[in-house]
């Protein structure tokens, strides 16, 4: 059995689950097309809040989200797989484009601006990290991913926001930008 036939029994096993729990696949579906969105309102919130330090975090989540995605992207030019129900007789509980579905774009969205969060000492960390592995978990459950896809783009996540955090956030052009009075949050 190669790697692809063990992705593929992974995901039939969760797949096969679906038919069995309808309450579940509804919370299913709103991890996997509306969770995504609480995520930009967060951003858009740590802004407009201006308190210390969270403009600077609010940049660094959509500086690592921006890096990720594009890799992603790249990923995709060079690596094309078939979504689950294009290969396969699955239930699926969302509509989705037919395009290619390695990696995950929403597990790796979110799971980088969570990660972020995590990095920056965010005091809601965890609930948002929770929300960010819910997300990436309903792309399985709704039909769209396989669970390779879904853990590279939890991996390609972490590390770019380890990368931004720990390496880009530390380059003299970034910092210097930072430390400009916009990002200067009020003090509590």
């Amino acid at each position: 059995m190669n790697f692809i036939d063990i992705d593929y029994e992974w995901f039939n096993l969760i797949n096969s689950k679906v038919q069995h729990y309808p309450l579940l696949n509804t919370i299913m579906i709103l991890f996997a097309d509306y969770v995504q969105y609480a995520f930009i309102l967060l951003i858009l919130m740590l802004w407009l809040l201006n308190k210390n330090n969270f403009r600077v975090i609010a940049f660094q989540a959509m500086f690592a989200f921006t890096l990720a995605y594009s890799i992603n992207r790249l990923i995709e030019l060079f690596i094309y797989r078939e979504r689950p129900f294009v290969s396969h007789e699955i239930i699926q509980l969302v509509e989705h484009s037919a395009n290619s579905s390695f990696p995950s774009d929403h597990a790796t969205s979110a799971i980088v601006i969570a990660f972020t969060l995590w990095l920056s000492s965010y005091r809601h960390k965890h609930l948002w990290f929770f929300l960010a592995l819910g997300v990436a978990f309903s792309r399985i459950w709704v039909g769209v991913h396989y669970p390779f896809d879904v853990v590279s783009g939890i991996l390609n996540g972490i590390i770019i926001a380890l990368c931004t955090h720990y390496f880009l956030f530390k380059l003299k052009p970034l910092t210097s930008l930072i430390g400009r009075p916009i990002f200067q949050g009020q003090r509590e």
